[in-house]
């Protein structure tokens, strides 16, 4: 089982951060690259693996894309998730997904990918109920904001530690790893980022966008693998 750090008061306070100013910034620009990144792929039915408390389901369905079945191993935050109005939610496991094979057009995580232990055998069930495409939106350790916060997290109490951030190369090698063992493999389709230049809270939007979601360095990002079937 996963270990579950977004629990209690962390799980009924995890939305406050998106209400700051920061945080509305931080939301918006990572809005934009998801949209950017998966549109073409929540147009059939997804599934979010560690949904949270529903955020990103809910900017999906306001979209028009319709709600995705989202599954996280808190039941904290999944009763956050309930008082949006979200009804597909499913309390469980990322390591034993309760779905059959090709369940869903696309699985997706949202920096949830990086606060599960055994993160090979993660992919390899998300990649077992999906037809077309894998992503993983996750917290770049290649990046400013990012070094930032590892460096932190040695000196003060911290959701974040060392081990919170992933690489594009740390993917690749997770995607080589489902493609060598299971009866599908991933293929990197598009590798995006933003949130360049930001420390603590600061941020400027419009120099953000000036920057775009190109850059490989940005603390957000996001690889989409297409679904390989193996003849």
């Amino acid at each position: 089982m996963e270990s579950n750090p977004f629990k209690g008061e962390r799980a009924s306070e995890y939305d406050l951060f998106f209400q700051t100013n920061y945080g509305r910034v931080v939301y918006s620009l990572e809005r934009e690259l998801l949209l950017k990144g998966l549109s073409d792929y929540l147009r059939g039915n997804s599934l979010e693996v560690g949904c949270g408390t529903g955020i990103w389901m809910k900017t999906f369905k306001d979209e028009g894309f319709g709600e995705p079945v989202g599954l996280d191993i808190s039941y904290d935050m999944l009763l956050q998730a309930k008082r949006k109005g979200l009804k597909k939610l499913v309390m469980g496991t990322a390591l034993r997904l309760p779905f059959r094979d090709d369940t869903f057009d696309l699985t997706y995580f949202v920096t949830s990918l990086e606060f599960i232990v055994d993160r090979e055998r993660a992919l390899l069930e998300a990649t077992r109920v999906s037809r077309k495409a894998i992503a993983v939106a996750f917290l770049n350790k290649y990046s400013l904001l990012n070094i930032y916060r590892i460096v932190k997290s040695y000196f003060s109490k911290s959701t974040y530690s060392p081990s919170s951030f992933l690489t594009i190369d740390e993917l690749k090698k997770l995607a080589s790893f489902v493609s060598s063992v299971g009866r599908k493999g991933l293929k990197l389709e598009k590798f995006l980022t933003t949130i360049n230049l930001s420390v603590g809270n600061f941020i400027e939007e419009s120099l953000e966008r000036k920057f775009g979601f190109e850059l490989p360095f940005g603390a957000f990002a996001l690889a989409v693998f297409r679904v390989v079937r193996w003849s």
